[in-house]
């Protein structure tokens, strides 16, 4: 194990020591242009409270994880396409492959499977946390699809519009489910250090498909499961997602924070009900200001050589109406340091609390609570 640790640690320094410049081939003439892209994250976890017990499988563990491949290629200044691959577990599997077209500067067109615009886990490596948030997790689990979508995007608007399935690239079949999806953003401010940003993201899935809603921990292969349940049948039904964000940036501080809600309509049984929500904020110790990407519309990763201390709290409701009622709330401090645009670090300390109770009697039927310990190295390039 200490091997292994030595040698990834190494191999990951050397990568960010090389790479001044992303690998790039392109045509004299400057109209195609092919990018290689990856990334891949050395996690280390310590787990205690009920999520350390060996019936919840939260061992302490080392893992390489999340390794990604891809490349990005424009051609004739308006066309672009992206092909990427994970790896993980064994197994290879497509995430991102799409083809884009740019009518001007500010009007685009995307299609092919790629995330819907919804949720926080769409920023991936500029995503602040080692984990997601427990909401995100438990309403927007697996965002990508196949589908097409158009984008408008100004200094002050941002607005797309877009119609996906509700299949997975990867799944031996299609089901014939389907996803339309909208969102809107207005910044009032957008200068060099200082933004504000508001979002709102309506999203409907008709499905066949039984869906499961979880909360999630941690680096591990096999994640523990701190809340879940089957809220529907094989039968038809209806889901209604919605979400609000806002986003501030003032020299070296940053604030964000959003609310998710779904209504998932189920057939012959009572409508299930899923909301909470995460407010998070960071500091830069060292450093001058906090970065913000306008083509992307969130925060993106630190400087070169820049220190954040960041937290944030989270909250996520589960209701059954009469049956039963679930909710998990969560904290998690930690520090995040740049070594170069290519390498980040970052350490994280969680702890959370799940209770599920009688929502008829107001019973107490199940508490569980956990405490984490994580560090990842992230290579990126």
């Amino acid at each position: 194990m200490k091997k292994s640790f030595s040698v990834a640690v190494a191999t990951l320094m050397a990568l960010a020591t090389m790479a001044n410049a992303q690998v790039a081939i392109k045509t004299d003439a400057g109209d195609f242009k092919l990018t290689f892209k990856g990334r891949t994250h050395f996690d280390v976890g310590v787990y205690g409270g009920d999520m350390g017990k060996s019936h919840d499988h939260a061992t302490n563990m080392v893992k390489m994880s999340d390794t990604r491949l891809g490349v990005i290629a424009s051609y004739d200044e308006n066309w672009s396409s992206k092909i990427e691959v994970r790896f993980d577990s064994k197994q290879a599997t497509f995430t991102d492959v799409f083809i884009g077209y740019k009518f001007s500067d500010n009007s685009s067109v995307q299609i092919g499977n790629y995330w819907m615009p919804f949720g926080y886990k769409i920023l991936g490596p500029a995503y602040r946390f080692i984990q997601n948030s427990s909401v995100d997790e438990a309403i927007n689990a697996n965002a990508r699809r196949m589908g097409a979508m158009y984008t408008y995007n100004s200094d002050i608007f941002r607005l797309q519009a877009g119609l996906f399935s509700d299949g997975d690239i990867n799944a031996s079949g299609q089901n014939k489910g389907y996803n339309i999806s909208a969102k809107a953003i207005v910044r009032p401010i957008l200068e060099e250090n200082t933004v504000l940003h508001f979002g709102v993201a309506p999203l409907f899935t008709h499905t066949p498909v039984t869906t499961i809603f979880a909360t999630k921990s941690v680096t591990q292969g096999k994640r523990i499961t701190l809340l879940s349940d089957t809220c529907t049948s094989g039968d038809q039904y209806n889901m209604f997602r919605g979400e609000v964000e806002a986003i501030f940036i003032s020299g070296k501080f940053y604030a964000e924070g959003r609310y998710q809600h779904a209504q998932i309509n189920t057939p012959g049984s009572e409508n299930a009900k899923i909301g909470g929500f995460f407010v998070q904020a960071g500091f830069l110790l060292i450093g001058d200001h906090q970065n913000y990407s306008k083509a992307n519309a969130y925060a993106t990763n630190l400087s070169a050589k820049n220190l954040e201390i960041i937290a944030r709290f989270g909250n996520v409701t589960y209701d059954q109406g009469k049956d039963w009622r679930k909710s998990e709330n969560d904290i998690t401090v930690g520090l995040n340091y740049a070594f170069n645009k290519y390498l980040l670090a970052r350490i994280n300390y969680a702890h959370g609390q799940c209770h599920a109770e009688d929502a008829e009697y107001d019973k107490l039927l199940e508490k569980k609570n956990y405490n984490s310990v994580e560090a990842r190295l992230q290579f990126v390039f």
